[in-house]
């Protein structure tokens, strides 16, 4: 599998997490955003090399340093929120206001090396971002990290985003707080498996006919339509399709017609294959559908998986979510919550590890 890297990516005290620029103690080290030791994951827009934007949820800078302390300089246009991981230890939310800010991402840490994930929680729509690099104490430096050798690539809604996933109840309305993609079942099973991973969803949409993610598959930043991605710096092992929940959730007869359905379904499979021609491809169920609907989806999706295995393509899978549970508690809107996102992703490694071994 080839793996895009676009840069070749104890006590814990932390910042106020609302920060601007003058707000955050500057670090004498420089350290651009197109250092080789920066690691990329997600789909970044590198016109700039040293200022790369990124629009989908879940895109991550990730690097190893040495010293005590590391800041981040970062432009942030909308609302988004940044999960912050050092050594595996997940820290509290960075929530810059908007406009350039010089961020502390942590300090009062072991004088030794460290490993820092962070990680756009919030879904496209919230943002674009640019990184501009990080900041270190004087004599500090960065360090090269082994490249993953595994990818993941979700395509999906807002569940995929990770809406409302840390809301309190199904009763609670959406809020930026409250997305996190770092634990959706995508980047949860990307970590256990130790894989790249690039999430390409969006909430509300749908597989077919209008509102589509399809329609917008191919776009590095969303709305700008002719800043086309190029699919050859990401080659995923393995390609998880959750598309479906809007398509019944709006459709007027409670079904999206079945052929019309159906033909979109298979020829966006079509463009998966072609763009990574070994990728195992997932279609995939749940987790907020149930009763006849989940019934007719089963149907669909089991139809279009057969209608691919007997052309050739054995690897083309059906996977079904289980239905979310009360007893796990539920997110924003009725949306599934970290738990049930936890049961996902254990499933998903489950088939993962048994299709391809892993």
């Amino acid at each position: 599998m080839k793996i895009w890297i676009a840069a070749a990516l104890c006590t814990l005290v932390l910042l106020n997490t609302s920060l601007r620029a003058e707000d955050a103690a500057a670090l004498p080290v420089t350290v651009a955003a197109g250092d080789p030791n920066i690691q990329y994951m997600g789909r970044w827009d590198f016109k700039d090399r040293n200022a790369p934007r990124c629009n989908w949820p879940g895109c991550t800078v990730k690097a190893k340093f040495t010293g005590k302390a590391i800041n981040a300089k970062i432009t942030f246009n909308g609302g988004d929120h940044f999960e912050v991981v050092v050594d595996g230890k997940t820290l509290p939310v960075i929530k810059p206001q908007k406009g350039a800010a010089v961020v502390s991402l942590a300090s009062g840490l072991s004088d030794g090396e460290h490993v820092l994930e962070l990680c756009k929680r919030t879904e496209t729509y919230v943002g674009k971002p640019q990184f501009h690099g990080f900041q270190l104490e004087a004599g500090k430096r960065l360090l090269p990290l082994p490249a993953p050798t595994r990818g993941i690539e979700i395509v999906g809604d807002s569940i995929s985003c990770g809406y409302g996933n840390e809301g309190k109840s199904q009763h609670e309305h959406f809020a930026n707080d409250t997305e996190n993609n770092y634990q959706t079942y995508g980047y949860i099973a990307a970590r256990e498996v130790k894989a790249a991973y690039s999430c390409i969803a969006f909430s509300g949409r749908k597989m077919w006919p209008d509102n589509t993610v399809p329609e917008i598959y191919d776009q590095i930043v969303v709305g700008e339509a002719a800043n086309k991605w190029d699919f050859k710096l990401f080659t995923p092992d393995v390609v998880l399709i959750n598309l479906a929940t809007n398509d019944f959730r709006l459709a007027k007869d409670g079904a999206p017609e079945e052929k019309g359905w159906t033909d979109a379904y298979k020829a966006f499979i079509a463009r998966v294959r072609q763009n990574y021609p070994k990728a195992h491809i997932y279609c995939a169920a749940g987790s907020m559908m149930s009763g006849n609907a989940l019934n007719t989806l089963r149907g669909y999706l089991q139809s279009i998986v057969k209608s691919c295995n007997d052309a050739g393509d054995a690897k083309v899978h059906f996977l079904e979510f289980d239905v979310q549970q009360m007893s796990d508690g539920l997110g924003s809107d009725w949306h599934p919550s970290v738990k049930t996102h936890q049961k996902m992703a254990a499933k998903f490694v489950a088939a993962m590890k048994k299709d391809l071994g892993w």
